[in-house]
């Protein structure tokens, strides 16, 4: 019964072999790959990611081209005349009372140019000169002019604060302006000291020259003068007040050119006397 069942597993075993080598040997050659596949269908999208970092700001565009020029405008309105820049006045007399009579002339104004002559006495009273309301005089075609006055004004409530260095002052309409010195003093005041003194010390050019008075009334207002210092016309180079002997001392500035000239010292009680001053160069 072994032995039967050992020869029948092996005739199979054989046959199977068989069986395997004639398949073997009957295959044929591999054929060629097959095409590809169509594409599958699209999956479906993905959830949205987070929103990304800004991106850095681009750099500036160049400029662009200019424009083109715009229209002239119109013409403006033609300005006012300037102001005469040379205007200079001169008085008749460097010392007056206010009914004393006087003139004044003047040079270097607009041509045709009205102009209103004024005292002034302080810093809230300038009188017209003459008592009027406005110009006195106008300029000729040269800018220049001369008028007389018979006197300074009448109004006792100006006279009697009127005293002492005053100026004369030009105004034009066009608005040249020009002042010049003058001295007030009182019909009533008494002739002056006649002792009163003057002396000056020397100084060069731009320095300063220590001038120094005595015999002059007490409290009596004083201007120091340089005769003819400025181109042959007086000029006041420093001013002050006497103290209760009667005396003073004030520094005056040379701005003179080198030379020996003549102080004045002139009070407003009508006291003077005189001094020579010399001025060096530096």
């Amino acid at each position: 019964m072994g032995k039967l069942f050992s020869l029948r597993a092996l005739s199979t075993a054989l046959v199977f072999s068989a069986m395997l080598f004639v398949i073997s040997a009957c295959a044929g050659a591999a054929g060629n790959p097959g095409l590809p596949g169509n594409p599958g269908s699209p999956g479906l999208p993905g959830a949205q990611g987070p929103q990304g970092e800004p991106g850095l700001p681009g750099l500036p565009g160049n400029p662009g081209p200019a424009g083109a020029p715009g229209l002239q405008g119109p013409a403006g309105v033609a300005g006012a005349d300037a102001v005469a820049p040379e205007g200079s006045i001169t008085v008749s007399k460097s010392k007056i009372t206010m009914s004393e009579g006087f003139s004044v002339s003047g040079s270097g104004f607009n041509a045709n140019e009205p102009v209103v002559l004024q005292l002034r006495i302080d810093s809230s009273l300038s009188p017209i000169i003459g008592g009027g309301r406005g110009s006195q005089v106008t300029a000729n075609g040269a800018g220049a002019f001369e008028v007389s006055f018979d006197f300074v004004s009448e109004k006792a409530s100006i006279v009697s604060r009127a005293g002492g260095p005053s100026t004369v002052f030009a105004q034009g309409a066009s608005g040249s302006r020009a002042s010049a010195p003058i001295t007030i003093v009182s019909a009533s005041s008494p002739a002056g000291t006649v002792s009163a003194s003057l002396a000056a010390t020397p100084a060069e050019t731009g320095g300063t020259s220590i001038v120094y008075g005595a015999g002059f009334a007490a409290g009596e207002m004083i201007s120091i003068i340089g005769v003819g210092a400025a181109d042959g016309v007086d000029k006041i180079l420093a001013g002050g007040e006497a103290n209760a002997s009667g005396a003073f001392q004030i520094d005056v500035k040379a701005d003179l050119d080198a030379g020996l000239y003549t102080l004045t010292a002139r009070g407003s009680s009508n006291s003077e006397a005189t001094a020579p001053l010399l001025v060096a160069d530096k």
